[in-house]
């Protein structure tokens, strides 16, 4: 982007919520240094935000869950029931700061960052990432997006190219960064009660929050859902979360297909890594594995989900209308590595087709 395409661009319109005074003017100090954001007002409480909200009339929110009052997550609901809003919850993993965020995220929060990650004293990494956050949610990330290819419409044509295939395969693979957990709940309440094979989930998180987003699922839905075990034979009927801080990889032993869990690659941006699992089941499950790329920014599962393709495998991206933030399935259209793209629901509709066997 060139100075005066971002000089003549509105300036991004934020709002803090929190009810410590030190966080918000901390806040509030290091996004105003910023010059593509303007933050138009500051809260204490979430009666405050909705008093001023029509006044403030913002594009983003920062909002801390632990307040007093009406507290975030009822502030959270009053927020999404007027309309779509971004907002990026500011939490802590410690007590009831993880299945508090998880709750907030299934509720129609956009993203979080977790407070505990960052020195009260040096701003400069919440800074960078929360700022990142901002700019994905509403829209505007840095640098030059990749034009994508059109999307390829899941048709009954399309549905009908597989049928020879019908039950023969062995494991679902799921993808997901910014925006999944409630996309990832839909597709698998779709999928339904009974799934004759594994599920795999790569869902990005901080340490401390994937226990939670496992607990939150497992509650909510009838198939069993955990945090995947070192070495441990995957089985129907169950969904396995990779445990954050650590790569979850697929491997083939005797006939049967088991998780590998562990810290290697270091030098990735994700740990664990949609491509490290992705690349993992290309190698042990080829032509037997069907994988969604989901919502999220950045690249990671692209290079996993092209790999997946060439092995054979049956490769779906979610659609950039349902995307929160259209980075990661982008990145793989771009590669050609999707054969079909949709919205969760019918993404759901088609991994329950793929995965159950053919009427003999």
């Amino acid at each position: 982007m060139t100075s005066s395409q971002r000089n003549s661009r509105r300036k991004i319109r934020v709002a803090v919520v929190d009810d410590s005074t030190f966080i918000r003017k901390a806040i509030t100090r290091m996004l105003q240094e910023e010059a593509d954001l303007t933050v138009v007002g500051s809260a204490g409480s979430g009666e405050e935000l909705l008093t001023h909200l029509e006044e403030w009339a913002p594009d983003v929110v920062t909002l801390d869950l632990d307040m007093p009052g009406m507290g975030g997550l009822a502030t959270l609901d009053r927020l999404t029931a007027l309309g779509p809003l971004p907002v990026i919850i500011l939490s802590t993993h410690s007590g009831k700061g993880a299945p508090l965020t998880i709750e907030a995220l299934h509720r129609g929060a956009t993203d979080f960052i977790d407070k505990q990650r960052y020195s009260l004293v040096d701003f400069g990494a919440l800074r960078s990432v929360l700022l990142e956050k901002i700019l994905q949610v509403t829209g505007h990330p840095r640098g030059e997006v990749a034009q994508e290819p059109p999307p390829t419409p899941i048709t009954q044509a399309s549905a009908l190219e597989d049928d020879r295939r019908l039950g023969e395969y062995d494991i679902i693979l799921l993808g997901a960064s910014t925006g999944g957990p409630p996309v990832l709940q839909t597709i698998l309440e779709v999928v339904g009660k009974s799934v004759p094979v594994p599920i795999v989930i790569v869902q990005h998180m901080p340490l401390g929050f994937t226990q939670a987003f496992a607990e939150r699922l497992n509650a909510y839905l009838p198939l069993v859902v955990r945090e995947a075990y070192p070495g441990e034979i995957l089985q129907a009927d169950t969904v396995y979360i990779a445990r954050a801080g650590e790569h979850l990889r697929i491997r083939r032993r005797e006939g049967r297909l088991m998780a590998e869990v562990g810290l290697f690659p270091k030098n990735l941006t994700h740990m664990p890594s949609v491509d490290v699992l992705f690349e993992s089941a290309a190698r042990a499950v080829g032509r037997r594995a069907v994988a969604a790329l989901l919502t999220g920014m950045g690249s990671d599962g692209a290079k996993g989900l092209a790999a997946l393709k060439a092995a054979g495998a049956y490769t779906l991206c979610q659609d950039e209308a349902s995307s929160i933030v259209f980075g990661m399935p982008r990145a793989a259209m771009s590669r050609n590595a999707a054969r079909e793209v949709g919205d969760p629901d019918r993404i759901g509709r088609r991994l329950s087709q793929l995965v159950t066997p053919a009427p003999s």
